[in-house]
């Protein structure tokens, strides 16, 4: 090691203090904000963290990386196999629906072979010998009427059959594109899960090596670790609930989290990052659900200070921050116009007000990534913009 490790005690004593404080994450902004918190004393990617960070051997660090590579690994796992299971789902059921109209297809073309059949045993009668051959006006009119109808049924009958073959065709293609995709999902799966084996082996391998000292450590940032997959596990439990149905459901449109509608501050780069978010200049004022949900109370004093996820239907994720103070406790339903916070001055805030976040993605990989929309898109007109709130600052 190129650092002499401190005393494992107090590093043990640092850690675990960043555990005790509440690690409920149900969202996406959450574990965001905790695996930074938690995940950047192993990573080096907070100042906070150095102390930690200057202890790690280079061993422990490309431990580190590879624990980052190995969680990554096994969430496009489970993307791809829930592709997967999409997949043979949707062929199923295509499949049963071609068969029913081949079913279909094959009823119509014998019910058409045989009314040809008839007409040709029955001779080539037109329609204007038959009408002409009407004893009297009634005859002709009661000829013309079956002729009509029958002429209808056959177009009606034609255009069946028609449809039918076109629709086989098409699913038919949809099929053979459908089937190409899980064979290629299929394929890549096996790629990633030889690629993740190969790095589990390598992380077992560089752990045996580790000195007595690093292992105790390495014990304790491995409990940490769990902290962060039992967030993740939970967040990807409510998107699954909320994109797959679980009584989750969403008509895809919000409220006004908050009576004030001055926006300070828009969907931007901002001081050189992504706001990801509104601010609304609500100063100690009632919060409401922008929609109904579940709501799942936080804690990020660097970031979001207290704040709220609230997971919608169709795989929505709102997010509240910087409150006062909660009115809600963590898991609970809450429906639409509900009050659930006070907004205030908490976590990395330069004044109270209300950060307020729109996300939608199918899998927690998707949300960490760039899931955020832009709010005003979303919600109902009637505010306004501060001098400055879309300005790069």
């Amino acid at each position: 090691m190129n650092k002499k490790l401190m005393p494992i005690s107090l590093i043990l004593i640092l850690l675990l203090s960043c555990i005790c404080y509440p690690i409920y994450a149900s969202s996406t902004s959450e574990l965001e904000n905790q695996k930074q918190n938690l995940n950047t004393q192993i990573k080096d990617k907070e100042e906070e963290q150095d102390k930690v960070q200057e202890q790690l051997s280079q061993t422990m660090k490309e431990i580190s990386n590879l624990d980052a590579s190995i969680s990554k690994g096994e969430e496009e796992i489970k993307i791809l196999e829930s592709e997967i299971n999409s997949l043979e789902k949707s062929i199923e059921e295509k499949e049963k629906q071609l068969k029913q109209k081949q079913k279909e297809y094959e009823e119509n073309k014998q019910l058409l072979e045989g009314r040809l059949i008839v007409m040709y045993e029955t001779g080539d009668i037109s329609f204007l010998d038959m009408l002409f051959s009407s004893k009297n006006i009634v005859e002709f009119i009661s000829n013309y009427y079956m002729l009509s109808q029958i002429a209808q049924c056959d177009k009606e009958l034609l255009d069946s059959i028609q449809k039918e073959q076109e629709e086989i065709e098409t699913t038919k293609a949809q099929l053979v594109d459908e089937k190409a995709k899980i064979d290629s999902a299929k394929t890549e799966k096996v790629t990633k899960t030889n690629i993740l084996k190969g790095q589990k082996s390598e992380r077992q391998a560089k752990a045996n090596n580790l000195s007595a000292e690093e292992k105790a450590l390495q014990a304790t940032i491995d409990i940490y670790n769990a902290k962060v997959y039992e967030i993740e596990g939970q967040i990807q439990e409510k998107i699954n609930q909320s994109t797959g149905g679980a009584g989750l459901k969403f008509d895809g449109s919000f409220i006004w989290p908050c009576n004030n509608k001055v926006v300070t501050s828009a969907v931007k780069i901002r001081w050189g990052r992504q706001h990801k978010g509104i601010d609304i200049g609500a100063r100690y004022e009632n919060v409401y659900a922008a929609a109904s949900g579940y709501a799942y109370t936080m804690e990020n004093p660097g970031g979001y200070g207290h704040y709220i996820m609230v997971v919608h239907g169709g795989g929505y994720i709102t997010l509240y921050g910087h409150l006062n103070s909660y009115n809600i406790s963590y898991g609970q339903y809450v429906s639409r116009g509900q009050v659930i916070a006070q907004s205030g001055n908490s976590g990395s805030s330069q004044g109270a007000h209300l950060h307020f976040e729109i996300r939608r993605a199918s899998s927690l990989f998707g949300f960490l990534s760039s899931s955020f929309l832009n709010p005003l898109d979303y919600l109902p007109g009637g505010y306004s913009l501060a001098a400055g709130a879309t300005t790069p600052s």
